[in-house]
């Protein structure tokens, strides 16, 4: 087994090493110079959960190896017993090509699956399409016989521009679920992200419907993009406000919470904490037969005409892309709860200098408008 050897003693250099892509192995002391070896383990995996560590020890003891394997430590073995130690990289490794192999196949069966959706309902975004291009036609026929009246050229602009939104808005929603895109994770204030979200799309709604905001005082960080977890936030934000056209009460809260909490049997959960943001309506609610598919590509609830169908999946596959999970409860007459689940970074893990937290006007401009109910 040949192998190129980098050796680190301090937890900026760890870092530093954590970011090359050739790195394929941590092997590490209990006991190391500047930091504990319980400590590298937990910025490891923050950083790169998908590289094997594993303990070289002759001081950690029985309770803290097991301990180590709890926190995500791959295996350990003990300085008097060496001759563990070729078995247990070879083990470690393969079981890493394995878990990269099956997160690339399910990468691969994901963009499959929404290919095929794209394919099987072209058809009936071609009708939508349609639609806008004849009401653009018919604006743009009916403005030279309009010139002298200046109230109806107003009124044809403001439809020519209603189809035009409409029609980018569909474009977005589709290439943002059809392409195959990556996140760029930095260290978020989700808890301020939350604050700047809720207090722009505020002014969006009409005065019958309240919004109530209660978050955990502590600022709490998440490994996230901070455009794309706007775009989350807005569109369960906006099918809230859609679900009650006659009005009613919207929440948006965060607890934090124990991973064997969360509704899932998902093998990607961590043994870490979570941070849960509840997103309630007291809207109109749906049976059973609808939460079953709500999640699907081009599933709306919306009239002919409101919405694309894509918004829910979007978000769907965005707290996949963040290492997350989405719950749903609800019942007809009494509203509707969707639960994001966030795994939380330690303090350990934070790089405070790249904390990120973008306003959602230098985003999208028009995020809290954006017609995207699912």
């Amino acid at each position: 087994m040949s192998c190129e050897v980098r050796r680190v003693d301090t937890r900026d250099q760890l870092l530093e090493a954590l970011k090359k892509p050739d790195c394929d192995l941590i092997l590490s002391d209990c006991t190391l110079p500047q930091f504990h070896g319980l400590e590298a383990l937990q910025i490891a995996h923050a950083a790169r959960p998908d590289i094997p560590f594993i303990f070289i020890s002759g001081t950690i003891g029985e309770e803290k190896a097991i301990e180590s394997l709890h926190n995500g430590a791959t295996d350990y073995v003990f300085k008097h017993r060496l001759s563990r130690l070729i078995p247990a990289v070879r083990r470690a490794l393969t079981e890493a090509e394995g878990r990269t192999a099956r997160n690339a196949l399910e990468v691969q069966l994901r963009q499959a699956r929404k290919l095929e959706a794209i394919g099987t309902l072209a058809g009936g975004l071609a009708h939508d399409f349609k639609n806008l291009l004849q009401i653009q036609k018919l604006s743009i026929e009916l403005l030279p016989h309009m010139a002298h009246d200046p109230k109806q050229v107003i009124q044809i602009a403001e439809a020519l521009d209603k189809a035009t939104f409409r029609g980018c808005d569909m474009v977005e929603e589709l290439m943002l679920f059809a392409r195959k895109t990556e996140a760029h994770l930095k260290p978020v204030n989700l808890t301020g992200q939350i604050k700047e979200t809720t207090q722009l799309f505020r002014s969006s709604l009409p005065a019958k419907v309240r919004l109530s905001v209660q978050l955990e005082e502590k600022a709490q960080h998440v490994l996230a993009d901070a455009g794309q977890l706007d775009r989350i936030l807005t569109n369960l934000l906006v099918n809230a406000r859609d679900a009650m056209p006659q009005g009613g009460d919207i929440a948006v809260s965060t607890d934090i919470i124990r991973f064997d909490h969360i509704p899932t049997d998902s093998w990607q959960i961590k043994d870490v904490p979570y941070l849960r943001v509840k997103i309630s309506d007291t809207g109109e609610g749906m049976d059973e037969a609808t939460q079953s598919h709500i999640f699907e590509p081009f599933f709306t609830t919306k009239p002919a005409g409101k919405g694309t169908g894509l918004g829910l999946s979007v978000v769907f596959g965005l707290m996949e892309a963040h290492q997350g999970f989405i719950d749903l409860h609800s019942r007809v007459g009494v509203g509707t709860i969707f639960s994001l689940f966030f795994p939380l970074l330690s303090e350990a893990n934070l790089d405070r200098s790249s904390i990120e937290v973008i306003s959602p006007v230098r985003l999208l401009g028009k995020t809290a408008q954006s017609e995207v109910r699912a």
